[in-house]
């Protein structure tokens, strides 16, 4: 699809439907805490060497020491240990424009055997797995194995390929300890929502900004119904930091970011997308970045 075309787009609204199965209920939500996420989500989008040499300007003031670079098809993340604690940080992407209008109509699902019945985005599964190896192998290598409790984040695909991570790497032996992620799109159907609520929703949190674009795709339903779901819980800010926040445990409630479903007005504000905390989640904000010509060209639609 030619980026522009999300214009023309009619964008159903669907009826909200809730997943009405329990879950432990979180820790409390630390705002403190998620402004450190957040840094450290926004930090996986700059250069590699700032990254290996921790400095990155603002978005490097957490104490991260012994930082490896896990490449993927398309992203990268990065892993690095986090006042004792292995952390585990996925990049997003930089094209925001063309990633929602893809999503918004090429819904692939697959099935993945972390669960029963679970299906997740082709695409996100695709490029964690790019990755995948490289994960576990810099865990290990920083005295993380199978059996360690680790802590991860990610921003926009980011976000969905740390939702799949911590599912995977649950799976394979280690324990998640906090994860905070931020402008999130549905990841997975609803066996994969529920199964990962069950596991985790003590202690992750999904933080969203006001009409990010993002969180709204792939849509739960278009022509036929896909079973895009969320997971939970929902940390909403619909102005700045400063004007608090809403939390909601519910999927689709419309307290938090469901109130804005039409996406092709959601496109308008792309600026909520790239601004979680205060911080410059994407390239912008890398102090060492555009030195290193790491960054790549700037796509121009982040540049009006």
């Amino acid at each position: 699809l030619a980026q522009g075309s999300f214009a023309s787009v009619f964008t159903p609204q669907v009826p909200a439907m809730k997943l009405s199965v329990a879950f432990p209920l979180a820790a409390a939500y630390n705002q403190d805490t998620a402004l450190e996420y957040a840094k450290l989500a926004g930090a996986a989008y700059c250069s590699d060497s700032a990254l290996e040499a921790w400095s990155c300007g603002d978005k490097c003031s957490a104490d991260v020491k012994s930082v490896k670079i896990c490449k993927g098809d398309t992203t990268k993340s990065f892993v690095g240990v986090w006042d004792g604690t292995c952390v585990v940080s996925f990049e997003g992407t930089s094209n925001v424009q063309s990633f929602v209008t893809d999503l918004e109509f090429w819904k692939s699902s697959t099935s993945w055997d972390v669960c029963d019945g679970c299906k997740v985005h082709s695409g996100f599964l695709k490029e964690y797995k790019s990755m995948q190896s490289c994960v576990k192998q810099s865990l290990a290598d920083l005295g993380c194995p199978s059996g360690s409790s680790i802590k991860t984040t990610g921003h926009s695909l980011g976000a969905a390929i740390d939702g799949i991570a911590m599912m995977d790497l649950h799976s394979a032996g280690w324990k998640i300890a906090e994860s905070y992620n931020f402008g999130m799109p549905r990841t997975g159907n609803e066996n994969f929502a529920t199964e990962f609520n069950k596991l985790f929703s003590s202690i992750f949190y999904r933080v969203t900004h006001h009409r990010d674009p993002v969180v709204q795709v792939p849509p739960p339903a278009l022509i036929v119904n896909w079973h895009f779901t969320h997971v939970e819980p929902e940390v909403f800010y619909k102005s700045k930091v400063s004007s608090g926040f809403q939390q909601c445990a519910e999927n689709r409630d419309k307290k938090c970011s469901a109130q804005y479903w039409d996406i092709a007005i959601d496109l308008l504000s792309l600026g909520d997308h790239l601004d979680y905390m205060g911080v410059d989640t994407s390239f912008f904000g890398c102090k060492k970045g555009a030195e290193d010509g790491e960054l790549g060209e700037v796509p121009m639609m982040l540049m009006v």
